[in-house]
């Protein structure tokens, strides 16, 4: 399914009307189905689909069982796509309310226990480098203007990109492509296009990730939360200046 359409739209500039084609990013329903009962329905952009259900099912922990992400079926439609899991075993809420949104992380807030313990260094410029290929890679956001960007990526190179009308469905995808392949998070930074949220650092320190950065603000409580969980946490990169809010002693100058 394409996560991008062309519409007519009117498109007024001072006393100038003309009616042109626009490329709108897509955004469609996607049903979350455990062993035919439906647990979730997220908004998000029909690509990806695989790596987001697995992040998210993963991130949230609710799956008690034997699952096998590799045979996860998906039906797609014009109004929605359905996603299947078979699980051998049984979905445990345990009180959690499962969202998508803004609140997607609510529901494990207490499950990470452990601080991040990883001695993962990189130099600043490396850092620039990286958000600047980061940026350059983020194509449908340039195209549409209300894509979100996530990455997963090295002290070298990003190892993979995700884009999604939701930032926290960007991460959940980073998240699923690296459990599918295998890829170990130890030493692995998370690069994000909007604003970090608690819940996205949540994400990252629930995987133990030991370093976020994003072009934008982090929020009060993410920063409590990164002192706190043991994640470096940068915000407004932009050119050749960050913001460093938790943990610097990654960060080499």
């Amino acid at each position: 399914m394409q996560s991008l359409e062309n519409k007519k739209i009117v498109r007024v500039k001072q006393n100038d009307i003309t009616e042109v084609d626009d490329i709108i990013a897509v955004e469609k329903k996607i049903k979350v189905y455990v062993n035919n009962e439906e647990i979730v329905s997220l908004s998000a952009s029909p690509c990806q689909i695989r790596e987001l259900v697995v992040g998210f099912l993963m991130t949230e922990g609710i799956l008690k069982g034997d699952w096998c992400p590799e045979k996860i079926m998906i039906e797609e439609n014009e109004k929605q796509i359905k996603v299947v899991v078979e699980l051998e075993g049984h979905v445990c809420l345990d009180g959690k309310t499962i969202t998508s949104g803004c609140m997607a992380a609510v529901s494990f807030l207490n499950d990470v226990k452990e601080t991040i313990n990883d001695h993962l260094k990189i130099n600043a410029s490396a850092l620039f480098n990286l958000f600047r290929h980061f940026q350059e890679k983020s194509i449908l956001y340039r195209t549409t203007g209300c894509i979100h960007a996530a990455a997963i990526a090295d002290e070298n190179e990003i190892l993979f990109i995700a884009e999604d009308v939701g930032r926290h469905n960007a991460v959940d995808k980073i998240i699923g492509w690296t459990l599918l392949n295998r890829v170990s998070f130890k030493g692995k930074i998370m690069l994000v296009s909007g604003r970090i949220s608690s819940e996205m650092a949540l994400k990252t320190a629930k995987w133990k990730i030991p370093l976020i950065v994003s072009r934008t603000a982090p929020t009060s409580l993410a920063i409590e939360f990164a002192e706190k969980a043991g994640l470096t946490l940068i915000g407004f990169l932009r050119g050749q200046r960050f913001n460093i809010y938790s943990h610097p002693e990654r960060i080499v100058f």
